[in-house]
């Protein structure tokens, strides 16, 4: 049985010096996962049963730490997302996903199936509704690259709207022996992310990802 939403996640490595994936889901992980493959065998993700799993930094590092591996001795990389676009992606993701088994989330899938966007958007707001237990959702993007003290802590933060071209810098950087291939065009049929929000859930995730615009420079 396949674990859902990918969770093994992978943990790359050179001869030289480790190098840790920080996978925010959701942000082009199939992608970088695809191109580093030639890594994977290495990786402490698939013997620590503890690492697996959309962690953090943060996490990564405590769990590493009791298994004597010191995450400041790696490079560590990750990938964001435009926060507005990164809602309309898990919203229609989710809603699609048949009983929640690709994705993890069940109970999601099943809210919504009764869901327009802009009741998702209100569903987050509400500390009150009803979820599943991964919380992916109501986090900024920035909680996976953070430290305690809110500022970035992984050595590279790539995005997903320039992924092909800015992973191929960092391979080229890091010296890695593998070919970054195009990515798959997306053949998704839901339209420009813009369109999904008015002033009001445009907003609202204006607020709730403040740290995301701050560090990463988003915008609408």
């Amino acid at each position: 049985m396949k674990a859902p939403l990918r969770t093994r996640r992978l943990l790359f490595f050179r001869e030289t010096m480790p190098l840790y994936y920080i996978h925010a889901p959701k942000c082009g992980g199939t992608f970088v996962e695809k191109t580093l493959s030639p890594f994977i065998k290495k990786s402490p993700t698939l013997t620590l049963p503890d690492a697996r799993g959309h962690l953090t930094w943060m996490q990564y590092r405590d769990v590493f730490r009791k298994h004597g591996i010191d995450i400041f001795e790696a490079t560590t990389f990750s990938v964001v997302r435009n926060p507005w676009d990164w809602h309309v992606s898990w919203f229609h993701y989710i809603k699609n996903d048949k009983g929640g088994r690709r994705s993890g989330h069940a109970v999601e899938h099943r809210l919504f199936q009764d869901f327009a966007f802009r009741d998702y958007i209100h569903w987050l707001e509400d500390p009150a509704a009803e979820r599943g237990p991964q919380g992916y959702l109501v986090r900024q993007l920035s909680d996976w690259v953070i430290d305690e003290s809110e500022q970035v802590a992984v050595d590279h933060v790539l995005r997903q709207e320039r992924l092909q071209d800015e992973l191929a810098a960092l391979v080229e950087k890091l010296n890695l022996d593998v070919q970054v291939t195009p990515m798959r065009v997306n053949s998704s049929k839901r339209g420009h992310y813009q369109g999904y929000y008015d002033a009001e859930t445009r907003g609202l995730i204006a607020r709730r990802h403040a740290r995301d615009l701050k560090l990463f420079g988003y915008e609408f």
